[in-house]
């Protein structure tokens, strides 16, 4: 049956992503650029800003007749369960409105929008490497701006931080200044950096574009140098946490063998050698691995030691958002900094919320896995969305040491879960659009056998005229060769007659 124009326009529409998301996507990494020039709350600006935004490409995508029960997954239906827990924690008696209005963002708001709107509005690879290049052009800013602080100094901004709001006591330290770029502080600049780091240096192998492929390995060495003046150990955890789950999930032997070698070598660099020692920001990651002997570390363990003494009568927390609630007023504060965000998790929900959230996230990790390794097929589409989801897994690794659910990072975790939710949507127009090309490659190559052919005739004639003239040519030279010959003896014998 021939389908008419709008039929075809319709189906040729429902392949591309809809550039909405891509606003979207970017305002949250602009509005971090912003605040190095002017100061920014960013609760109040980004909330509205993002809600706006994922209304407007939800219009977009249904007046593009998009299919929104692909946004009907999984992911939506594991935040959902975790959404009504989380207005449950409304009646804990310890309760406080704003923090609550505040912490449910991370918690709900931003992964049930993405886990709806990613699969409906990204259909297709050229989305996902849009999505990349927005957020590596955000990384080599905030590269960029780290090594101005490191090499020029501080803003009038950054000084207020360090100094008027005591940001010096964790930011100055013993192995030197920890840089922050433009970021809330130095932890949250290293991991974001580290994630950076893990997932362009995964996609940059299957990228097939060789610039796309040089220019993907330049942002994660770019990401790497962030790491390194950030002076953040948890970072460290961000590439081991995602080689690990590559190896995993990995079904080429290639990849397996790859990057085994990478993590025991990266491993065996901090742990069995002490080279490097000489530079104060190796030696600061190389302490890492040694926890045992880092004061900080030691006191952490003591912190959580004392906690697990108050949560026993509390399995449902203080209170959503009170992990740091002093300036709530609340009825209890807990009276040790969590300094993790998992460790935040546990305070503020019990330890009914940390398991219902660790489960949520187990279960996701596992389907995304699943979906990666059995339901698409396509290798190049596997190995941006591996990239990814390796990189949720050495982020939330490195959740258990920093407390690092910050913004902008819950915005990019969500986003690659969401991404690898939609793959098995992008696979099948991905491998549409490869047989398309195929069909083309193969047309081309026919056309070109049946020029050769249709023009034999005419090759054959000009190859059998080049034949008879190069053998007249070759007689030719030989004729003269020997009359060059024959006039040198004559002129020779003329000259000796003369003597």
């Amino acid at each position: 049956m021939m389908m008419n124009d709008e039929e075809l326009n319709k189906e040729a529409d429902s392949g591309k992503s809809e550039s909405a998301f891509y606003i979207l996507f970017a305002i949250q990494l602009i509005l971090i650029a912003i605040g190095m020039f002017m100061p920014i709350q960013m609760g109040l600006t980004t909330l509205p800003l993002f809600t706006l935004l994922a209304i407007i490409t939800l219009i977009r995508c249904n007046s593009r007749q998009l299919n929104k029960r692909q946004g009907n997954n999984i992911m939506v239906h594991l935040f959902i369960c975790l959404g009504i827990f989380c207005t449950l924690e409304m009646f804990n008696n310890n309760h406080v409105q704003s923090a609550w209005n505040i912490a449910i963002t991370h918690s709900f708001f931003y992964p049930t929008v993405c886990a709806f709107l990613v699969p409906i509005a990204i259909r297709n690879y050229k989305g996902v490497e849009i999505l990349l290049i927005i957020w590596s052009l955000f990384v080599l800013m905030a590269s960029f701006k780290g090594y101005w602080q490191k090499n020029h100094g501080f803003n009038s901004q950054e000084l207020y931080f360090l100094y008027n709001l005591g940001g010096y006591r964790t930011h100055i330290i013993w192995s030197g200044i920890r840089y922050f770029s433009c970021f809330s502080d130095a932890a949250n600049y290293g991991v974001h950096a580290a994630m950076a780091a893990t997932t362009f240096g995964i996609a940059a192998a299957f990228i097939r574009k060789r610039l796309m492929k040089i220019y993907f390995i330049l942002v994660a060495l770019c990401a790497i140098y962030s790491v390194a003046i950030s002076g953040t150990r948890a970072a460290v955890a961000v590439p081991l946490g995602g080689i690990l789950l590559y190896i995993i999930i990995s079904k080429s032997r290639k990849g397996f063998a790859i990057s085994s070698i990478l993590l025991i070598a990266a491993f065996s660099f901090f742990y069995f050698t002490h080279i490097g020692n000489g530079n104060a920001y190796i030696r600061k990651m190389r302490s890492a691995f040694r926890p045992n002997k880092d004061a900080s570390y030691i006191t952490r363990v003591e912190n959580r030691e004392r906690m697990k003494e108050l949560m026993l009568t509390k399995p449902f927390g203080y209170g959503l958002g009170l992990a740091k609630g002093e300036r709530f007023s609340p009825k209890e504060v807990m009276p040790y900094p969590p300094d993790s965000w998992l460790v935040a998790v546990w305070v503020e929900t019990g330890i009914v919320g940390l398991v219902l959230y660790l489960l949520i996230h187990g279960v996701l990790f596992a389907w995304c896995s699943w979906l990666l390794m059995f339901r698409i097929m396509n290798q190049r589409l596997r190995g941006l969305l591996a990239a990814w989801l390796c990189m949720n897994a050495g982020f939330f690794v490195a959740a258990y040491a920093n407390d690092v659910m910050q913004y902008p990072n819950s915005i990019i975790v969500y986003t690659g879960f969401a991404l690898c939710i939609a793959g098995p949507y992008i696979d099948p127009v991905m491998q549409k659009e490869d047989e398309e090309l195929e069909r083309e490659r193969k047309e081309k190559k026919r056309l070109i056998i049946n020029e050769i052919k249709k023009n034999k005739g005419f090759i054959t004639d000009i190859h059998e005229t080049n034949t008879s003239f190069n053998i007249f040519y070759h007689h030719l030279l030989q004729w003269a060769g020997r009359h060059l010959r024959v006039d040198r003896i004559a002129t020779r014998h003329n000259q000796f007659r003369q003597l």
